[in-house]
């Protein structure tokens, strides 16, 4: 109706899954990441929530869409099935005929079917949307499904989106089998404001085919103030704003016309949802926390300050994660208590002169570990992991961050209070040195007495590995046969998006951003790449062979493994390698 009187090309903000107009959050973000990751290791279950109209179907139709050649998929989108219709379902997305309704025969289709996928080199997906619907014996058809598998690998990879119920059905007692079996667990947050102004825009701009400014700063307030940063309901409310502004003859929406398109729709007092509702809980637990804390203080004031332990608001378990939690749960502030940052000074390590650092073995290490507080050895090879990073050494720290159990939500909010990201990997040690970055390790004692996390920041010419265990400030040499035994698994490392351009980078993003990445593929060596503000195909090239280079997932999309890669392949000197000799070739090959 209004696209003439705004020179639009489309409606801007239609409600369908329109992947043109894909605008990725953070937490869209990271989720579209586990998903390329878990694809690509191919095995055990995957579950992706959200609250309704959080853009989870969007999410999935990109993905879906970017998948490699090699990955076929089944797409269930309505899920209001028994275990037979599954079964028919399944087949009929990946086109195979089948008449029967004994779940036995379907079963065994399905089977042929994707073993023959198998010998051919491909693999199967399975992607169901709006999961909650499922009931019981459905899923547990889907755990049976999860059986077909040969001595190497899974056969079928499931993934399961929906909203947050479905995590609570798969916390049951009667699900523990299935919930046993989910390797990957993502939670998609609402935007935040900044995130919302520039959806808007981003969305704009796509359907103007050109940059445009057409709400003022007051009204995009407004519009995450009654959305709150749902992007259903942003869209909602911006189509009604455009309506209401074509119906007054404006031009620009203002905070006047947002509130005219809010007034006419129903009232939303429901809008805060179940993530908010948790905080304010969490917050009046945290209060009561302080509030005992303080009256211990006036009990015992005569007592030297000295005597009386550090309070802490909980006691937080260095544990191995299946999956991430709602991230900034814990960070709401508490009405009436300041939560300052702490800047921690960290002496900045030298560069290490390795008959310096004494050389341990298996037992050495395994004397040295049985002492570590587990919960201190999150902040303090943190802390020595960003040093690495930053010469200033200041390391910042909320200090309600120490009360997070989840070690993911602890390094990636901890990051983000540094400026860094954090990437979070489930594998061997050669990850470590494939990326090649200090990283943060789980380890775990033979016996599973103590558990806790060691940095590796660097690794020596004779392979050996400088780490540093966290109970103290001294650093250690030690073999990877003598370190593997220790290890669980679980890695994150520290990393600075150090060329400016945030996100991942497609065919969607920001004209800056698209010219921002061939700049830098410019000065890798890829000089075909031209400059104009169009994600092509010599782009799509030129990631796809760095990609395959570091054997990654070629989809030719600039994801946070495909950047760290990018960074490896231009070796800046202001960035902690962990291997310095890659770096020294390449200065001497560019000369």
């Amino acid at each position: 109706m209004y696209n003439a009187f705004f020179d639009f090309v489309e409606r801007p903000f239609k409600l369908v899954p329109n992947p043109e107009f894909l605008f990725l959050g953070k937490s869209h973000e990271e989720a579209l990441a586990h998903l390329t990751y878990s694809t690509s290791q191919g095995d055990g279950f995957v579950e992706i929530t959200g609250e309704i109209g959080t853009g989870k179907t969007t999410l999935c139709r990109v993905f879906l869409e970017d998948l490699d050649k090699d990955i076929e998929a089944a797409f269930i989108f309505n899920s209001k099935l028994d275990s037979v219709q599954l079964l028919k379902a399944i087949l009929r997305e990946l086109g195979i005929a089948c008449f029967s309704s004994d779940p036995a025969e379907l079963t065994l289709t399905l089977s042929e079917f994707l073993l023959e996928k198998k010998v051919r080199g491909k693999s199967v997906i399975l992607l169901i949307d709006e999961a909650q619907n499922l009931g019981r014996e459905t899923l547990e058809q889907l755990r049976l499904l999860s059986n077909l598998e040969t001595t190497r690998s899974k056969l079928l990879q499931i993934i399961l989106v929906g909203q947050p119920e479905l995590g609570e059905i798969l916390d049951s007692y009667e699900m523990r089998q299935l919930r046993q079996r989910i390797n990957l667990n993502c939670h998609i947050l609402p935007m935040t404001r900044k995130e919302t102004r520039d959806y808007i825009q981003h969305r704009i701009n796509v359907a103007s085919r050109k940059p445009r400014t057409l709400f003022t700063r007051a009204a995009l307030n407004h519009i995450y103030d009654y959305s709150r940063g749902i992007p259903r309901l942003i869209n909602i409310a911006c189509d009604r704003s455009l309506l209401a502004c074509y119906s007054l003859n404006q031009k620009k929406v203002t905070a006047a016309m947002v509130k005219i398109a809010v007034r006419e729709l129903v009232p939303r007092k429901s809008v805060q949802t179940r993530y908010e509702s948790f905080i304010e809980k969490r917050s009046t637990a945290v209060f009561s926390i302080i509030i005992a804390a303080v009256f211990f203080l006036v009990v015992f004031k005569g007592i030297p300050s000295r005597w009386i332990p550090e309070i802490k608001f909980k006691n937080s378990t260095a544990k191995t994660i299946n999956a991430p939690e709602a991230i900034p749960k814990l960070l709401k502030p508490v009405d009436g208590v300041k939560t300052h940052l702490v800047l921690k000074k960290t002496a900045p390590p030298s560069n290490p002169v390795f008959f310096s650092v004494p050389l341990i073995g298996k037992a050495d290490l395994k004397k040295n570990l049985s002492s570590i507080n587990q919960t201190a050895t999150r902040e303090n090879v943190f802390s020595h992991v960003v040093s690495l990073w930053d010469n200033q050494s200041l390391i910042r720290f909320n200090p309600l961050i120490k009360q997070i159990e989840s070690d993911l939500n602890f390094f990636n909010i901890a990051a983000t209070q540094n400026n860094l990201q954090v990437l979070h990997l489930e594998g061997t040690i050669d990850l470590v040195e494939k990326y090649n970055l200090p990283a943060i390790l789980g380890f775990a004692s033979p016996d599973d007495s103590v558990k806790g996390y060691i940095a590796v920041v660097e690794i020596t010419t004779d392979n050996e590995y400088v780490i540093f265990p966290g109970n103290d400030e001294r650093r250690v040499r030690i073999r990877a046969d003598d370190l593997l035994p220790f290890l669980t698994g679980d890695i994150y490392i520290p990393w600075k998006d150090n060329f400016g351009y945030a996100g991942i980078i497609s065919i969607t993003s920001s004209k800056t951003s698209i010219v921002a990445l061939k700049l830098f593929l410019g000065q890798i060596g890829f000089s075909s790449v031209d400059l104009t503000p169009v994600y092509n195909d010599p782009v799509k090239e030129a990631v796809k062979q760095i990609q395959a280079k570091y054997g990654l997932v070629e989809d030719g999309i600039v994801g946070p493994l495909t950047k760290i890669m990018m960074y490896s392949e231009k070796m800046e000197s202001s960035i902690p390698y962990l291997d310095k000799t890659r770096f020294k070739r390449v200065l001497l090959k560019g000369t």
